[in-house]
């Protein structure tokens, strides 16, 4: 039961700080704008994790050594993947093809490196279901 009151605060906590934002946007004319974004961001990833876990777990454990063995190896292979991209960087810089700047290789990499893990973990997870 406290998987679930948990979720609920997540969710009530996403919709407080969008709400928030959208407050200051509308209110505050002369308001940065880098903390509205945070604060949308920081919203729509609350409320988008606390639903995706209200749903996704229900009444089943959160964990158990399967997910946990899927997911050790997810993280291995989205790691192997980044590194690869970080040494085709790398390559490409030296060799003049590239222009990029800090915050995009960053993000560039964040993206991989999130997407890649998410990727593996789908995949191994179908595949140790097909095997079974």
């Amino acid at each position: 039961m406290e998987i679930k009151r948990w979720n609920t605060f997540e969710l009530g906590l996403g919709v407080i700080l969008l709400i928030v934002a959208v407050a200051l946007l509308v209110f505050w004319k002369d308001m940065d704008c880098v903390i509205v974004i945070t604060l949308m961001v920081a919203g729509l990833i609350s409320f988008t994790t606390g639903l995706s876990r209200y749903f996704g777990y229900g009444e089943k454990p959160k964990t158990d050594e399967r997910t946990r063995k899927l997911s050790a190896f997810a993280t291995a292979y989205s790691w192997l993947i980044t590194l690869s991209l970080v040494c085709i960087l790398i390559l490409l810089d030296y060799l003049g093809r590239l222009e990029m700047n800090v915050t995009q290789v960053l993000g560039l990499l964040f993206f991989v490196m999130l997407v890649t893990m998410l990727w593996m973990r789908m995949y191994l997870k179908r595949k140790n279901q097909e095997e079974s």
